[in-house]
């Protein structure tokens, strides 16, 4: 008998144990307050989690600042998203300026970095690897020059540095004159790869047009950007649920009506400063169509009736925090940070994930963290309110931006050597070159942006 005692004591000894080392090890404990994200600038601080996330991030661009093309740490597997990482991480530190102020010199800095290491030719080769032609940026590949406008204008923006003045304006020119060759034609916005136009990558080249009209005065917002949004609220939405579509191909005017969830969380977050009303009807339709949430923790699904999706998930946290939508943040928080095990990391400083792409995950995930929403960032007086001369950029061309050479250590994978040839073989509606003796000339005046739409 009182072996027996014994036995069942122990038995229920180990089972109270493995309860406390499972609730330990799957349940959220110890993690931040989500509430506390947000605070509104001016009460809100910076979590221990956000500094230590925020360390790793500052140690790693150090890193990457002083060794070239290098990359080390980064899936070479997932160098198509290297860009996306880059961008999207550098999107959340015009918030952290606003959270923590006294370290802006040191986030500017950060922001310099980034932009420089999203110009490496290892970040945009893939747009020539894959046979586009030997310029990425002049045109398409919105998927890539978009987010460098975008990180061009905020930059300038929070830092008042105009050190990218030029790049911005003639970058935002070619982004223009494109949107005004399409006008002709059948649609609107730009391709990313040719034939294939996205409703997500666009809104990331819109977003910088609109800041450029912030800066210096010029009216993208009322015209290109009006066209766009147009075309996707025609053609881009389904009747059904309101939610965008996966794509569109122009050349046979052919509609992808796959509804996903990255790409609807994505436009609901970065178009709600330009379309407020878009972003607000459609999150609830999001949420109900793509987010499971069971007990702490929620997920995103990758497709309408589909499974969980670590992407969709990420900027799921994107629109949740763009939303005020504490409860949800929440719950995709405690699952990116409880079972993505975001832990202490000795080789870099700081707080990384234990996955294998946990560095590329790192700064993304911390982004949404300190994101204060768009229309805070947009209205916030950054101490310069005049609007800006538009530099001259008549002489310039896309090499002016751009690296041609890399210096990689990798012989595996070497780069080609720049061809000759145009920007992009398939070019849907005409050529660059008829759009006049100055492809890069500036439309300002309603009149001429009216005779170029015609």
């Amino acid at each position: 008998m009182r072996k027996s005692r014994r036995i069942l004591a122990a038995v229920s000894l180990l089972a109270v144990g493995g309860l406390v080392w499972a609730g330990a090890r799957w349940l959220p404990l110890g993690l931040p307050d989500a509430e506390r994200y947000f605070d509104p600038p001016g009460q809100r601080s910076l979590q221990p989690d956000e500094l230590g996330q925020l360390t790793n991030v500052l140690n790693e661009y150090r890193s990457l600042s002083a060794s070239g093309d290098l990359f080390d740490n980064w899936n070479r597997e997932q160098r198509l998203f290297w860009k996306y990482t880059i961008a999207f991480s550098s999107y959340g530190l015009p918030s952290a300026m606003l959270i923590a102020p006294e370290q802006k010199p040191l986030l500017g800095h950060l922001f310099f970095m980034m932009i420089q290491k999203m110009k490496s030719r290892l970040v945009w080769g893939d747009f020539v690897e894959m046979g586009f032609g030997e310029d990425p940026i002049s045109f398409q590949n919105i998927m890539y020059k978009g987010h460098l406008n975008l990180m061009y204008g905020l930059y300038q923006l929070t830092t008042g540095d105009t050190r990218y003045a030029r790049e911005y304006t003639w970058l935002t020119r070619q982004i223009v004159e494109e949107m005004r060759l399409h006008h002709r034609g059948v649609y609107e916005g730009t391709t990313c790869e040719p034939d294939h136009w996205f409703v997500e990558c666009n809104t990331i080249g819109i977003l910088s047009l609109h800041l450029y009209d912030r800066l210096f005065g010029t009216s993208y917002t009322e015209n290109e950007i009006a066209w766009t949004l147009d075309f996707i609220q025609e053609r881009m939405t389904d009747p059904e649920t309101g939610l965008f579509y996966r794509q569109y191909h122009p050349t046979h005017d052919v509609v992808d009506t796959r509804l996903l969830g990255y790409n609807n969380a994505w436009i609901i977050t970065f178009l709600r400063p330009i379309r407020p009303e878009w972003s607000e009807r459609l999150y609830p339709v999001w949420k109900e169509v793509f987010v499971s949430e069971f007990g702490p923790y929620a997920t995103v699904d990758g497709e309408r009736g589909g499974e969980p999706d670590p992407i969709a998930h990420v900027f799921g946290m994107w629109a949740a925090k763009e939303m005020g939508d504490v409860d949800l943040y929440r719950k995709l928080r405690n699952a990116s940070d409880q079972l993505g095990r975001l832990e202490e990391n000795a080789a870099t400083g700081g707080m990384n994930y234990e996955s294998q792409d946990g560095t590329m995950v790192n700064g993304v995930t911390l982004a949404t963290k300190f994101h204060v929403g768009w229309r805070t960032v947009l209205d916030h007086d950054w101490g310069r309110s005049e609007v800006l001369p538009v530099p001259d950029v008549s002489a310039m061309d896309w090499e002016d931006l751009l690296p041609l050479a890399v210096y990689d250590l990798d012989p595996a994978r070497p780069l080609p050597e720049p061809v000759e040839g145009r920007a992009c073989p398939n070019c849907l509606w005409g050529d660059p070159e008829r759009l006049g003796s100055d492809p890069g000339r500036l439309l300002d005046d309603p009149a001429d942006a009216a005779e170029g739409a015609g």
